[in-house]
């Protein structure tokens, strides 16, 4: 590697993203690597200097879901067939997490000395990509209401904390919280009424390893799972059987894998990607085969 480009966000993880990157320039540099460092300062950086051709070798994202998710897209839209490398920083970093990408500085970078790459999928919902899930309805905004201090300290069971606390509200069985989809596929096509759906390129969603437990980022297809109405007595089966990833045959699971997925819906339901917010349904959602070049372990 002559000339590698790192996209980081500064305050990821309490500022661990920071430290990590300061570690990883020293590393480099007695390498004699040429290094381009960007720091994001609001939304959008990351995508930007993914996008922007520097002639580098390789590009590390540093930080959490959000960030890769903007390098993802920058290096799409630019149609940049660069190596990416992830050194996760987030909260939860699912995807980093399922392909068991080194968190460690020094593991980190024996990994991209070695750069062993490969060519895996990504998804695209509308105009814009998505590395590892696709989401809509109950409990989806869960990550933009859990406190920045409860997710430094807890990680992902902020999350399940916060989950848990909308579950004992009971809004998940209401009436109001349902949504009226239509979904179109070759798979599977109708009216269905659910609580949220989940469309996943890996088998870690929200901090739960197994949600989408027969994922595979290279096998050329997007793991859909859709969560219909729910009573009081679904739940300890269905919370037990998350954990446990046996929830797929559950009776109130619709799943099945597809290349490409339409959901239509009449009300407002926001749409998240990679944990952020991206338009609202209606929306496609399809695999792109093989359209990202990344470096694993």
């Amino acid at each position: 590697m002559k000339k590698v480009k790192i996209i980081a966000n500064p305050i990821s993880g309490r500022e661990t993203a920071l430290l990590k990157v300061t570690h990883l320039v020293k590393l480099l540099s007695k390498d004699e690597t040429e290094i381009l460092l960007n720091f994001t300062h609001e939304e959008g950086d990351a995508r930007r200097f993914a996008q922007k051709e520097d002639n580098e070798d390789l590009v590390v994202c540093c930080g959490g879901d959000g960030t890769v998710n903007e390098v993802v897209n920058g290096l799409y839209r630019s149609e940049r067939k660069k190596p990416m490398a992830i050194l996760q920083c987030g909260t939860v970093n699912d995807f980093a997490n399922s392909l068991k990408l080194p968190a460690d500085v020094k593991e980190f970078y024996k990994m991209i000395k070695k750069m062993n790459t490969k060519d895996i999928d990504i998804g695209l919902a509308g105009d814009r990509c998505f590395i590892n899930v696709a989401a809509g309805g109950f409990l989806t905004d869960i990550a933009y209401t859990t406190r920045e201090e409860n997710k430094a300290v807890l990680g992902s069971i902020a999350y399940y904390i916060e989950g848990a606390k909308e579950i004992l509200r009971g809004k998940v069985f209401k009436s109001e919280s349902l949504i009226d989809v239509n979904i179109k596929s070759d798979e599977r096509s109708g009216d269905e009424k659910i609580s949220m759906f989940i469309i996943a390129n890996s088998p870690s969603v929200g901090g739960f390893k197994n949600m989408a437990p027969e994922a595979e980022v290279t096998d050329g297809y997007l793991d859909v799972i859709l969560i219909k109405a729910l009573e009081v007595i679904d739940l300890p089966e269905l919370v037990s059987s998350l954990f446990n990833g046996n929830h797929l045959d559950h009776k109130k699971v619709i799943y099945l894998k597809t290349k490409d997925i339409e959901i239509n819906c009449k009300e407002d339901v926001a749409v998240d990607l990679d944990g952020e917010k991206a338009g609202n349904l209606p929306m496609r959602f399809k695999v792109q085969e093989g359209a990202l070049t990344i470096v694993l372990k």
